[in-house]
């Protein structure tokens, strides 16, 4: 008997490998994304905090936000440049010539990257948009 049962535990470990692959790789890729979400989350609130913070200008404002993003597989150069409202550019401020109270808002959108190649493979391709949000409120003028 026990030599009818030889290679059973190869066609077991056959069958089940590819699924167990499928759900390692599953765990990694969302780990992976949920890095990137956090990571623009938290770059977009700090933009938003140093926007309010000693009254910065908007280049400022986009080069912490990028900075403050940055994550595994997200550098800074792959950073997507924050949206900042009320609307400015350069040297100019948000803050400034607003009442007290004005809200201003650091958006980033981002498509998500991959952390295993063959992954799109499983997920028909698409790769969620990641968004980060950042707001805080003017406090002077």
């Amino acid at each position: 008997m026990r030599r009818e049962e030889q290679g059973a535990v190869a066609v077991e470990f056959a069958l089940v490998i590819p699924i167990l692959l499928i759900v390692v790789f599953g765990i990694i890729n969302l780990g992976f994304v949920f890095a990137q979400q956090i990571a623009l989350s938290n770059g977009a609130r700090q933009g938003a905090r140093y926007a309010v913070v000693d009254d910065r200008t908007c280049t400022q404002i986009v080069s912490e936000t990028r900075n403050s993003a940055e994550t595994v597989g997200m550098t800074a150069s792959q950073v997507p440049t924050p949206v900042i409202s009320p609307t400015c550019s350069g040297s100019s401020k948000p803050c400034s010539g607003t009442t007290a109270g004005t809200n201003v808002t650091v958006t980033m959108t981002r498509s998500a990257t991959w952390a295993v190649p063959f992954a799109p493979l499983f997920t028909s391709g698409n790769a969620p948009t990641l968004v980060g949000k950042g707001v805080m409120r003017c406090e002077f003028k």
